[in-house]
């Protein structure tokens, strides 16, 4: 869901032929750049050290991406973009909250209004997805439909139908609020490769499962694949078919991938070529050696299946006769998040030890259920509490997590109720 927290931008265009980004938070140093640096920003390659103005410069980019790829004239705006500090929006940077994506959204939409373009929401969130790549991330674009696609008071159902992305409402039980509690580590993903070594052991993994399946002409590119196109190439339905059991058989991805450490001399037999291997691996994951693959897999089908199953619940187009009472729903609702955190730890290996402590004196203070929300390695937890005890909750885990790490001056704006926000939009002031 899209929270009600948000990245503000004041942008203007400006006579100087350059691109000036600045921030109201002075920890954050101003940059200016030429249209052509903004144009052609991360074409060599990400830069070593990200900083907060990359950002903005991915979105231009990526901008710059469409407008060619779409055969379509522009003229590059000269832009003053200033951002609010995190006091203006509430969105922490490095907190699994989507800061990074939300900026990049942003500034899309400022620098297609300002050169005049007209773009969907729906291209623009697979767009952003992809410009984000610039700073070296890998990510598979649900932050930025969220962002873009969000719908107020409803979760959503983002899927990733080809060419263009799609989302569903999903109604929320009303007897319960989502509270974020920030654990005091950052996540700081773009400035370690761990987020995308997940994504380079997802690709093999999928591109072995497509190898053995009964349509193995998808690999005949050589292009990266993802565990959904393994899926198709299998003909399964829904993803949770690859990771089920059927009598006197066991499940495809525990038939073609092995448990624990698989190393690339291993991936020679499947027959992988070095070609192969390489294809799944970006610049940061390029040495890479070591891979766990049916753990990887069997996380993220799983995730798939309970993201539907949280759906199902939540659907009011249920069959007749299909009603459950809400506090079973809320309650399987919790079950799922609690599935999804165990499954983050153990087979994604991302979370860390503060997210595991938070995690568990949330659902000890009377979240339903709890999770890491975001990339993991640090963050934020999201936690599914009942109306009527959201106060107790809150003051609970104030007392029992940050008091006992020196944070309680900071707690008020380290933990918070949202609800689900609607869209990004923009406003033209004269």
């Amino acid at each position: 869901m899209a929270l009600e927290q948000a990245v503000h931008l004041a942008v203007a265009t400006s006579p100087t032929k350059s691109v000036i980004l600045s921030s109201s938070d002075t920890n954050y140093e101003s940059a200016t750049v030429s249209i052509e640096e903004a144009l052609t920003f991360g074409s060599d390659g990400p830069p070593v050290a990200v900083q907060w103005f990359h950002y903005p410069l991915c979105a231009y980019h990526g901008i710059a991406d469409y407008v060619k790829q779409n055969s379509m004239k522009w003229e590059p705006p000269s832009l003053a973009l200033h951002v609010g500090g995190a006091e203006f929006g509430g969105l922490w940077p490095a907190a699994g909250l989507s800061s990074s994506s939300a900026l990049v959204v942003a500034s899309a939409i400022a620098i297609a209004h300002a050169a005049g373009l007209r773009i969907s929401r729906r291209e623009l969130a697979g767009l952003c997805a992809q410009c984000e790549r610039y700073v070296g991330m890998q990510g598979g674009g649900m932050d930025q439909a969220a962002s873009l696609l969000g719908c107020e008071d409803n979760a959503i159902l983002i899927e990733f139908t080809k060419p263009l992305v799609t989302v569903r409402p999903v109604p929320l039980p009303s007897d319960v609020v989502f509270v974020v509690a920030h654990s005091g580590v950052h996540a700081r993903k773009a400035a370690t490769s761990m987020y995308n070594e997940r994504v380079s052991e997802c690709r093999l993994a999928a591109k072995i499962l497509t190898l053995n399946s009964p349509k193995p002409t998808l690999l005949v590119d050589n292009k990266p694949l993802c565990l959904v196109d393994a899926q198709r190439a299998w003909g399964m339905a829904r993803p949770g078919d690859m990771v089920r059991s059927t009598s006197g058989s066991t499940s495809i991805v525990k038939r073609f991938l092995k448990p624990g450490i698989t190393d690339r001399s291993e991936l020679s037999s499947v027959p992988l070529s070095a070609e192969d291997i390489d294809s799944c691996l970006t610049p940061r994951t390029k040495n890479m050696s070591e891979f766990r693959l049916q753990e990887r897999a069997e996380h993220v089908y799983a995730e798939a299946e309970r993201a539907l199953a949280f759906y199902d619940l939540c659907n009011p187009l249920k069959p007749a006769g299909d009603v459950e009472n809400a506090q079973v729903i809320t309650q399987k609702l919790g079950e799922l998040m609690n599935e999804s955190q165990r499954s983050c730890a153990q087979l994604y290996d991302c979370s860390c030890p503060a997210l595991d402590e938070l995690i568990s004196i949330c659902r000890s203070a009377g979240a339903i259920g709890s999770r890491l929300t975001g990339a993991g390695w640090g963050g934020c937890t999201v936690s599914i509490v009942p109306k009527a005890i959201v106060s107790e909750f809150i003051n609970r885990v104030r007392t029992e997590y940050y008091m006992k790490k020196g944070m309680d001056e900071e707690a008020a704006k380290l933990i918070f109720v949202s609800k689900p926000g609607r869209a990004a939009g923009y406003m033209v002031v004269n």
